[in-house]
């Protein structure tokens, strides 16, 4: 989720060349990728576009050479196909204080140094079976606090089978998702906890539904089953289940809207029996509360929409294409969903008409007026995993307002800067609010290597929602990344 590749094919929609892409669900697989960047030549050939776009869609290309051909039907896929080591990346990270670190798929750092190293590994048998393998080392010093307390786990990060007949996957193993068009955060699913242990049933190329229906125009959905952690401290009970189903529309090449849902239940709990089949059935489709019975759940669900306005710089000569979008959400039950929240965002896209210069603002609010702690939290079943929210990083009672502007030099040079200001325990007597500031920039050293520095300042008043009490926390990071 954290590819590069989902901010260049932003660019490439943003300047038309791409209409059928469907960003809110991801992530995206390869042969979406091919189909996709086909779609951008195509087009591309017709059109004039700038040759810094140029130039971008010809990498691209070149990164998904196999995936485009078999898209565009000049070749098929290979039957077999093994990649032992497609990225290795090593990221060192210090921190002064408690620094807060969100959306990094769960990944814990603690004040003083943090170190990872983490490899891919992919492979393709008789073009139904794909394999991929993420494992991660990670050093920490000073866990949880403690001085002198140092720690060295090494684990499966991610890491999952998928069984492909034509348009239809079956994924199982260990993997993230995110849902909604939201940047900085999700308000039901995104990467801010630990991968997922799931089974996910989906359709990895947008395709149009039959008869009346291909109207909606492009269509891809997602359906899964996931078992949470089973930490003591969790907070649910252990093998609770996490069932979620999301459906992806574009009915226009500017319009796309989605629609998510999310139940949290099951578990072993003392006293109280097994779940069947049936359990199953009535907990997913029911809306009921049901006093913490076996069939009683914790619920959210959401609709979203983004629309994208590519070629506006004639009307409104400060950008060349606009981006708006929303997400609208509802916890627990009532016809239409109750405890609501929301998030909205605008991207300019090449500000001034500068290529590849973007100026992003996003705003969620998570702190419903009848029931301002209801997001996320639940006395059986929160929304956590492994002590970390899967929604939005900033959590129940909270709003988060979200500055960003980057800027991408010829496909070589990378910087951006961002504020965030995230205020927690909106009801409370007093009001938490928190300061970061971020500086991060890339460069392209070779084709087959990536240097990534960031720096962070984090400004806390009213920590933990004390009056007067003051923290500030600073940053250090940089990763080397090959890819081969």
């Amino acid at each position: 989720l954290d590819s590069a590749f989902y901010d260049d094919i932003d660019l490439l929609g943003a300047q038309g060349l791409i209409q059928s892409d469907l960003s809110s669900t991801r992530p995206i697989a390869r042969t979406e990728a091919g189909r996709l960047l086909a779609e951008a030549e195509y087009f591309s050939e017709i059109e004039e576009i700038p040759s810094v776009t140029t130039r971008l869609l010809t990498r691209m290309a070149e990164d998904f050479d196999e995936e485009i051909s078999v898209a565009t039907a000049q070749e098929s896929a290979p039957g077999t196909a093994l990649k032992p080591l497609d990225e290795l990346s090593i990221a060192y990270t210090n921190l002064d204080g408690p620094f807060s670190i969100f959306n990094n798929e769960g990944i814990d750092y603690f004040n003083g140094n943090n170190a990872t190293l983490r490899f891919q590994t992919e492979a393709r048998l008789w073009r139904v079976f794909s394999f991929y393998i993420e494992p991660l080392f990670l050093y920490n010093e000073n866990v949880r606090g403690v001085e002198g307390d140092d720690d060295s786990t090494f684990r499966l990060h991610k890491g999952y089978i998928k069984f492909t007949v034509d348009n239809f996957e079956i994924q199982w193993g260990k993997d993230t998702l995110w849902w909604g068009p939201g940047y900085h955060g999700a308000l039901l699913i995104s990467n801010n906890a630990r991968p997922f242990e799931l089974y996910k049933v989906s359709n990895p190329r947008a395709t149009l539904l039959p008869w009346i229906f291909t109207f909606l125009g492009p269509f891809r959905y997602n359906l899964f089953i996931a078992e949470l952690d089973k930490e003591p401290a969790s907070g649910h009970p252990p093998n609770s289940k996490l069932f979620g189903a999301r459906v992806d529309f574009k009915p226009h090449p500017v319009f796309e809207f989605g629609m998510s849902y999310l139940t949290h239940f099951g578990g072993d709990r003392p006293g109280v029996a097994g779940l069947d089949l049936s359990d199953y059935y009535h907990i997913i489709v029911s809306n009921e509360c049901r006093s913490f019975d076996k069939r009683d759940s914790n619920k959210q669900a959401a609709i979203d929409a983004a629309l994208t306005i590519p070629g506006i710089s004639d009307f409104v000569p400060i950008m060349d294409s606009l981006k708006v979008y929303a997400e609208w959400g509802g916890e627990d039950q009532s016809i239409t969903p109750d405890k609501r929240a929301y998030l909205l965002g605008m991207v300019f896209e090449n500000v001034v008409t500068v290529h590849g210069l973007n100026l992003r603002v996003e705003y969620a609010h998570l702190s419903p007026g009848s029931v301002p702690g209801a997001w996320y939290s639940h006395a059986v079943w929160p929304m956590t995993h492994y002590g970390r929210i899967f929604g939005h990083h900033a959590g129940t009672d909270s709003d988060d307002l979200f500055l960003e502007l980057s800027h991408k030099f010829r496909d070589r040079f990378f910087y951006s800067i961002s504020f965030d200001r995230e205020r927690s325990g909106l009801h409370r007597a007093y009001i938490q609010e928190k300061q970061q500031y971020f500086i991060e920039a890339g460069l392209k050293i070779k084709k087959w290597l990536n240097l990534m520095l960031r720096y962070g300042q984090e400004q806390i008043s009213n920590a933990g929602n004390v009056k007067g009490a003051e923290e500030e926390n600073r940053l250090i990071a940089a990763e080397l990344a090959f890819t081969f």
